[in-house]
């Protein structure tokens, strides 16, 4: 396993950026250390011999037993118009839940 640095702070710092997250100067040593930590590891886990070894897909072996879809009659639009609290024409309107940047 190679402990060679793989991402530097200023990729943790670019990728913090664009997850609009803003790191002090620990967080950012703290943050590329686990990085790297976890990328060690995946190389480690990479050298592993899987050959012959099935995928497993769902740990307790189980089976999601699906069922065919169902059609049935909706709700008519208008009545759904009718109940929601603000509407303009054919559409329902709900506050505002998030803002723009420039707002």
């Amino acid at each position: 396993m190679s402990k060679k640095q793989k991402v530097s702070e200023k990729e943790v710092e670019k990728i913090a950026s664009l997850s609009r997250l803003s790191l002090s100067k620990e967080e950012l040593v703290s943050h590329t250390e686990d990085m790297n930590n976890i990328l060690d590891y995946m190389d480690l886990l990479n050298e592993i011999d899987t050959e012959g070894v099935d995928e497993l897909v769902n740990v307790h072996d189980m089976k999601s037993p699906l069922r065919e879809d169902q059609f049935e009659k909706s709700l008519d639009k208008d009545d759904v118009i009718k109940n929601s609290p603000e509407s303009s024409n054919d559409y329902i309107e709900v506050p505002l839940v998030l803002k723009k940047e420039s707002q």
